[in-house]
């Protein structure tokens, strides 16, 4: 388990079905920047820990994050894009995404 402690800067909510696969895509990814102002980004399809993240992004608490240490892969799919990205260079400057088991406010 990692543990890290900061502020959620960046919350991506997602609930649909796409029109292309017909595959289900619910859950929340969320940025916290710790204090030392390392980027860790946080993945979950607990309705409860999303509801949580976004009442934590919007309130801007101090909050400290449990989470599996073992980083979610990214697909072939998801790989080939970041790859073709302009900004791929972005995707080395975070730590994860790393699924949350649970998270709680400091302050």
């Amino acid at each position: 388990m990692g543990e890290s402690t900061g502020h959620i800067v960046f919350i991506n909510s997602h609930d649909y079905v796409s029109e292309v696969t017909a595959t289900e895509t619910v859950g929340c990814m969320a940025s916290l920047t710790t204090d030392d102002g390392t980027d860790v980004v946080l993945v979950t399809r607990s309705l409860r820990l999303q509801h949580t993240l976004e009442i934590l992004y919007a309130t801007r608490h101090r909050v400290t994050a449990d989470y599996e240490q073992a980083a979610v892969p990214f697909n072939n799919e998801q790989e080939r894009l970041i790859s073709k990205s302009r900004h791929a260079e972005a995707v080395d400057g975070f730590e994860g995404p790393f699924i949350l088991k649970a998270i709680w406010t400091l302050d």
